[in-house]
């Protein structure tokens, strides 16, 4: 198989410590290539377990754009809040002094930062998501990207005056070749385990539906996103990979993704996109308003239908793509906004779907879009800041990555984000799964939380079990 030639790495990186050296600054090197062999990616991600803690997968719907990041050659990290500008900021400083090649540029190839950002940095963090910093971005050293049925293979280092070049070829071209040994062969799980399940502050969970709701037809507030936890514990160790290969597996139309801090790995299958950019174009989704899959297609039809004629639904869904059509008027020239709601469905459940497209402004960026967007309705409720406030007040649960932005961003300043969601924190031989639903004025508090488990299905399935 053909990876990234040693002379290769070594004419680049050296080249970059000589530049480093002239300019007195620190310089990206990223050097990129078409390998001739099908990669499994998820067997790739496996190869990287020695950089437990440093390893990002992401796959958009229908499996055919996977990015695996193995390893930190940058990362942008806060505690003290999502900082969108500033990542963006050092992202540009990074790629101002670069040497990158090739020159062509691929969607998603070369160098990428990927990673995600809290729901609600301002909320009080928990022992929970200790592993985690408020927002993490990482510039893997390894990266495999597929794309339209290509396989490429990028190495990004930033390098300084004084760098060693001999010592770092030879440690990234050992490690490249380790990554890409049978890396070919598709990934098997094994059997999922036996676990048992735990639910957290059912009750309260439940009453605070309820408040919530008569809060609303009191005219306090129009809607708010409750979420709540559940917690899974095993005698084996959930391991990474097989979940990853379940939800490719059982989840082909959701974002897939897998972000590790420490021992500790945030991992879900999202169907909903926050926002796409590519070139002047951007793409946004709204989904709200949620129903079961039916079991025969007969009954599934019926249930749709009911879906797109439910009032309460409806308006849940109509809140959601007001908000988001104003936010995207505020940094696109044209938004286009279909009249009407159709059906998206995912394995487990269908949802109400309205896609929206604008043309972005010259002087907005993909983070200033996901900055405004974020949290959409269908994540936090209406109107933001008071949906927030409430959140605070009455959630009793610390989302960390949950329902955040998770995705990536390249050095021209296209990339997508997701919305955390169908998600779960595994932690050793446990896990936390959680799901939300949108609180409205007529909102029924056990239907809502049976809601909520129709939403758990997902990652309790690809953990091996069920309710």
């Amino acid at each position: 198989m053909v990876t990234i030639q040693q002379s290769t790495i070594h004419k680049k990186i050296a080249y970059g410590v000589e530049q480093a050296k002239s300019v007195s600054h620190s310089i990206l090197v990223s050097t990129s290539t078409k390998v001739d062999l099908i990669i499994d990616p998820v067997t790739f991600y496996e190869r990287g377990k020695n950089r437990t803690g440093e390893r990002i997968f992401w796959s958009a719907p229908s499996g055919d754009f996977v990015m695996v990041g193995i390893g930190n050659a940058y990362t942008f990290e806060s505690n003290g809040g999502n900082n969108f500008g500033q990542v963006e900021k050092e992202w540009i400083e990074l790629n101002e002094f670069s040497v990158i090649e090739p020159k062509e540029r691929v969607s998603g190839v070369g160098p990428v930062i990927l990673g995600a950002f809290s729901f609600d940095p301002r909320k009080e963090k928990t022992k929970l998501w200790g592993s985690f910093p408020v927002s993490k971005m990482m510039l893997p050293q390894h990266l495999l990207t597929i794309t339209k049925n290509e396989f490429w293979l990028t190495l990004n280092v930033v390098v300084h005056g004084d760098t060693n070049v001999d010592e770092i070829v030879e440690s990234l071209s050992k490690e490249q070749k380790d990554l890409c040994k049978d890396a070919h062969i598709p990934y098997e799980a094994s059997f999922g385990k036996e676990f048992i399940i735990e639910e957290v502050s059912k009750d309260e969970w439940i009453s605070s539906v309820d408040t919530v709701a008569s809060q609303i037809r009191n005219n306090e507030i129009e809607k708010v996103v409750l979420a709540r936890e559940i917690r899974v514990k095993s005698d084996f160790l959930f391991k990474t990979e097989d979940i990853l290969n379940r939800l490719r597996k059982e989840q082909p139309s959701s974002y897939i993704f897998a972000v590790e801090s420490g021992q500790d790995c945030f991992i879900g299958a999202s169907p909903e996109r926050l926002i796409k950019k590519e070139g002047e174009e951007a793409f946004t989704t709204c989904l709200a308003g949620s129903i079961a899959r039916g079991n025969s297609e007969e009954e599934d039809d019926h249930l749709g239908n009911e879906l797109l004629q439910d009032q309460k639904n409806l308006h849940e869904h109509e809140v959601v793509v007001r908000a988001i059509r104003s936010a995207f008027e505020q940094g696109c020239d044209r938004v286009i906004v279909p009249e009407n709601p159709t059906l998206y469905k995912v394995r487990d459940i269908q949802h109400l779907y309205t896609p929206i497209i604008g043309k972005v402004k010259n002087t907005v960026s993909l983070l200033t879009l996901v900055e405004k967007l974020h949290p959409t309705p269908a994540l936090g409720g209406y109107p933001r800041e008071e949906a927030l406030r409430k959140i605070r007040e009455i959630e009793h649960l610390d989302r960390g990555l949950y329902a955040g932005p998770i995705g990536w961003l390249d050095s021209n300043g296209d990339g997508e984000f997701a919305v955390g969601i169908r998600s779960g924190l595994l932690q050793g031989k446990e896990a936390s799964l959680f799901a939300g639903c949108g609180i409205v004025g007529n909102s029924d508090s056990i239907e809502e939380y049976k809601e909520t488990q129709m939403k758990l299905r997902p990652m309790l399935s690809a953990l091996g079990g069920s309710f």
